[in-house]
């Protein structure tokens, strides 16, 4: 972990979402090789290529919420701490718990991010919508 990466985390009060991008990069590689090689080539390109601070944060966000559409394709929410859902643009949520959700209704979505101290409606969010 990189310290500009650790400083946005920090900065935005979220955990780390390298172990969750891993889980989704082993579905992706046993669904499609091809796929697979082309998620380790963005990696390569934008979260490698990123500067530090925020805009490391940013490259990894906008990596992880690329990687679940290319799992599943569907739209990026934001779950407040009172887990209201509101869908977003941004891969930045700083501080709310941000999730992909598919648009297939029998699919179960993915976390992008999670707050550092994630709500008891933030937990039960991910344990109901999210793999």
């Amino acid at each position: 972990m990189t310290d500009a990466y650790a400083e946005g985390l920090a900065e935005h009060g979220i955990q780390d979402v390298q172990p969750l991008y891993r889980q989704l990069l082993l579905r992706l590689k046993a669904r499609d090789e091809g796929a697979y090689e082309r998620a380790v080539a963005r990696y390569r390109s934008d979260v490698e290529g990123a500067a530090g601070g925020g805009e490391a944060l940013e490259a990894w966000l906008s990596y992880g919420a690329w990687l679940a559409s290319s799992l599943e394709p569907g739209g990026l929410f934001t779950i407040s701490a009172e887990g209201l859902a509101a869908r977003t643009p941004d891969p930045l949520p700083s501080g709310s718990m941000l999730v992909h959700l598919p648009d297939a209704a029998n699919r179960k979505g993915f976390v992008i991010a999670m707050p550092a101290a994630p709500s008891e409606a933030q937990r039960a969010t991910a344990d109901l919508l999210c793999e």
